[in-house]
């Protein structure tokens, strides 16, 4: 009977460990996410990912590190995973600032590193840079002195940089509108604390919160089998005589 417990008691033990443990079970098709992500590195992620959907509809992984980039660049990958068969998971392997810990919330399943988290920071609008704050009229030196210590007047800013400001605020609220949707935040909410420098979430936080489904415990390499495609091509050569055969 004390041997049948042992037994049942670590049977239990270990279901309970295999009902907790979440594994990241890795194929060739991965991809790395690093460095900066702007609009020429998402391009080259989103043909990337293009190409291993058009060849199959197993999972592909992204492997975020990346810690800058841009709105557009995120949105370019984040409309890219929308469109595909095939799930994308990310893998979040270090704590991801920016363009890396937005990326991660639009894909099909987040799993993030034990000792990885998110940083969520307000993102640059590529092109066009956020407006200064003005600057403050330095103090009159005295009244006898007025108007010296005065600066002149800024110029009027020209209507296409106009332009480009309200389009570069328009973008931002619906990308913070979009993403507060992924991590399940209201938009005004995220808004404000995109305004106050951004906010930063552990990996225990972000399962709790369910902006990741799961810390990784394990890891796992799979090797798909690959598949060859022949193409075969016939070629029909027609010609025209300009005078009649012999």
């Amino acid at each position: 009977m004390r041997i049948l417990a042992t037994v049942l008691s670590t049977l239990l033990i270990a279901l309970a460990f295999s009902a907790n443990a979440h594994a990241l079970d890795l194929t060739q098709r991965k991809l790395t996410v690093d460095s900066k992500l702007n609009l020429s590195q998402a391009t080259k992620l989103a043909d990337k990912l293009i190409t291993f959907d058009a060849q199959a509809e197993a999972p592909i992984t992204l492997m975020i590190s990346a810690t800058e980039g841009s709105a557009q660049g995120v949105q370019l990958l984040a409309d890219t995973i929308r469109s595909l068969k095939s799930p994308v998971i990310a893998a979040v392997v270090t704590q991801v600032h920016g363009a890396g810990a937005a990326l991660a919330t639009f894909s099909d399943r987040v799993l993030v590193y034990p000792s990885a988290g998110f940083v969520f920071t307000e993102l640059p609008y590529e092109g066009v840079s956020k407006p200064k704050k003005p600057k403050k009229p330095a103090p009159k030196a005295s009244d006898d002195a007025e108007g010296e210590g005065e600066k002149a007047e800024a110029p009027e800013p020209e209507p296409e940089a106009v332009l480009l400001q309200a389009a570069r605020k328009a973008y931002l609220e619906r990308f913070n509108a979009r993403l507060a949707k992924r991590i399940k935040w209201k938009a005004k909410k995220l808004a404000k604390a995109m305004t106050e420098g951004g906010f930063m979430v552990t990996a225990e936080e972000a399962v709790r919160q369910k902006i990741a489904d799961a810390i990784v415990e394990h890891i796992s390499f799979t090797k798909l089998p690959e598949t060859k495609q022949e193409t075969k091509i016939t070629t029909t050569d027609k010609r025209t005589r300009a005078v009649p055969s012999p």
